[in-house]
């Protein structure tokens, strides 16, 4: 991979790995949903700013843009927010780490996509590197064990957008779908999660940097980066900014909030991110 290849990775990852700590950082002030829709809606304006072409979309994929819209960024970014009132933004970035092994579960299962005997094993090993990181510190804390359910399910939810979303980014341009997608967030989170947002302003003092970071950063600068990036070197390349989003929520959150990463979760995520990278490679 070229310098510049690797640069925009790791800027990629980076982005999206500090998520979890900016989505901690927000919840001192604003609630899940405020999360969720602040950041959908700061990311589209920003989206739709950049990405100006346009290309006309046929009226059934309209419809899959809208229950992508759901799985891809309103479920996950309202879950992520619900879990880290739990969970430490560390143990969000780790379980976020299994997207890959969701990925590949639900082609397999629903989409029926073929694979081999050694691909089925890296797919059992890497659920078992999700055991292991949501249950590393045991199941006495209950409000853990929810908090990491909570992480679980929006990692599914990414799993079930990445097979949604695949057919059409090869049938259109990938920023367009993803622009289109992000209005229909936009309208989603504010019709699920209206009536429970407290639409409190943030502040300079507490959450209006972290959720700017969310909003243009996370939801806007990374999707653009992370597209560049798959169109200049392709998917398994380009898989190396998933890899590296649990290291960076790690260090970011020992960093700035003190978190201890135990060995058995770092084990987890080690079996989790090494059977997504041999599945891949196989």
């Amino acid at each position: 991979m070229q310098i510049k290849n690797l640069t925009l990775a790791l800027i990629t990852s980076s982005i999206w790995g500090s998520s979890f700590l900016m989505i901690k950082y927000s919840l001192d002030e604003l609630n899940p949903s405020d999360i969720a829709i602040y950041r959908i809606v700061i990311g589209a304006i920003f989206i739709n700013i950049f990405v100006r072409t346009n290309e006309k979309i046929e009226k059934s994929d309209h419809i899959w843009m809208l229950i992508i819209s759901f799985f891809w960024m309103a479920l996950p970014f309202y879950m992520f927010g619900i879990a880290e009132q739990t969970i430490t933004s560390s143990l969000a970035g780790l379980i976020n780490g299994s997207t890959p092994i969701f990925v590949a579960f639900i082609a397999v299962v629903f989409y029926k996509l073929k694979v081999t005997r050694l691909q089925l094993i890296y797919i059992f090993s890497g659920f078992i590197g999700v055991g292991l990181i949501t249950l590393g510190d045991g199941l006495n804390e209950l409000s853990f064990s929810i908090g990491s359910i909570y992480a679980l399910i929006a990692s599914i939810s990414y799993g079930i957008s990445v097979n949604l979303v695949e057919p059409l980014i090869k049938k259109y341009d990938s920023l367009i779908v993803i622009k289109i997608v992000m209005r229909y967030a936009s309208l989603l989170s504010l019709l699920m999660f209206g009536f429970t947002a407290s639409f409190k302003i943030p502040t300079l003092e507490v959450s209006l940097i972290p959720m700017m970071i969310l909003g243009i950063g996370g939801t806007g600068i990374a999707f653009l980066s992370y597209y560049k990036l798959l169109n200049n070197v392709g998917r398994i390349s380009s898989s190396f900014v998933v890899y590296m989003i649990p290291i960076f929520s790690i260090f970011f959150g020992y960093q700035f909030l003190n978190e201890i990463t135990n060995s058995i979760q770092f084990v987890g995520i080690g079996i989790i991110l090494s059977s997504a990278f041999l599945y891949s490679r196989t």
